[in-house]
């Protein structure tokens, strides 16, 4: 099976996010998976003009010559899409969703009722894909991810991707100078079974996410390596 990973973080391999990614993907590479990683920092990608010239004029392709050229066919390649990303004010960065956007070029103007709700019906040559989130945020509480969570499986539902789960790492601070081998053994373990299966087994999802150190005791660390900033 074919990967794409799209990292949004602009950290890339150093990120938090990369900590979690690195072992999951691991995972997947153990199960016989190819990985392609796309850094969405290095491509230039511009926003969606929202004209739908792609769908009536120009036969499935945009109009604007960017670097969305050379990603659309790995999309089209893939069985398996990973969204790499860290949590930017409630929901994806904005490159991301400039990215997502365009993603219409892919899709046809008909409608139809699927799962009890109007949508775009997939392509016919279009094949059912895989999707994985791989999320991290600074802040404490897993419930920061909703917004991010919600709109992905929204899009996968609009596009027709099979959300697969989503490995969350809250706090992700709190990773550094810590032992977190069960974490990384689980998001390794994430890796073989999505590869395996459809999903990602929820007990997995929950181990990648657990606590790592109490509210009260990170926002004491966080503000006193943020202090001397602001004095």
């Amino acid at each position: 099976m074919q990967t794409l990973v799209i990292n949004a973080s602009p950290f890339g391999r150093r990120g938090n996010t990369a900590t979690v990614l690195s072992p999951f993907l691991d995972g997947m590479r153990e199960a016989g998976g190819s990985i392609e990683i796309v850094p969405l920092d290095k491509l230039s990608i511009k926003p969606c003009r929202g004209d739908l010239s792609c769908w009536f004029k120009t036969g499935n392709v945009c109009v604007q010559q960017d670097d969305m050229v050379q990603l659309l066919p790995k999309f089209h390649d893939a069985d398996i899409v990973v969204f790499s990303t860290p949590v930017y004010c409630d929901g994806v960065p904005g490159q991301l969703k400039i990215m997502m956007d365009r993603l219409v070029v892919m899709g046809i103007p008909f409608l139809e009722v699927r799962d009890g709700h109007s949508r775009h019906p997939l392509p016919p040559h279009e094949k059912m894909r895989k999707f994985v989130l791989v999320a991290s945020c600074g802040l404490w509480e897993k419930d920061n991810f909703t917004p991010m969570v919600a709109h992905l499986q929204a899009f996968c539902r609009n596009t027709g991707y099979r959300f697969g789960g989503a490995l969350l790492r809250p706090h992700s601070f709190a990773m550094k100078n810590r032992n977190i081998n069960d974490i990384l053994r689980a998001a390794k373990s994430a890796g073989r079974e999505i590869f395996k299966n459809d999903t990602i087994s929820p007990a997995l999802q929950d181990a990648v996410s657990r606590i790592i150190v109490s509210r009260e005791d990170y926002l004491e660390s966080v503000n006193r390596k943020t202090s001397p900033y602001f004095t």
